[in-house]
């Protein structure tokens, strides 16, 4: 049984290493080929007299317009 624990110890830290490697190289990726555009997040609803309702449903509204775009 104390084999088994050893094993299995050196498992979870190579699987720990494998994800960090995978999330480091992720992001490397997505920095480096994918750049969105700051101006395509401007809500036209934004004055004075809106409510952090409207600010929230602006900007999932545009997430979800940019989704689409990327996806289409």
């Amino acid at each position: 049984m104390p084999r088994f624990q050893r094993h299995s110890r050196l498992l979870n830290r190579i699987f720990f290493a494998s994800v960090i490697a995978a999330g480091l190289f992720g992001w490397f990726y997505v920095s480096g080929n994918w750049q969105p555009d700051p101006s395509a997040f401007e809500i036209d609803s934004l004055t004075g007299d809106a409510d952090l309702i409207d600010i929230i449903a602006g900007l999932l509204e545009d997430a979800i317009q940019i989704f689409q775009d990327i996806t289409g």
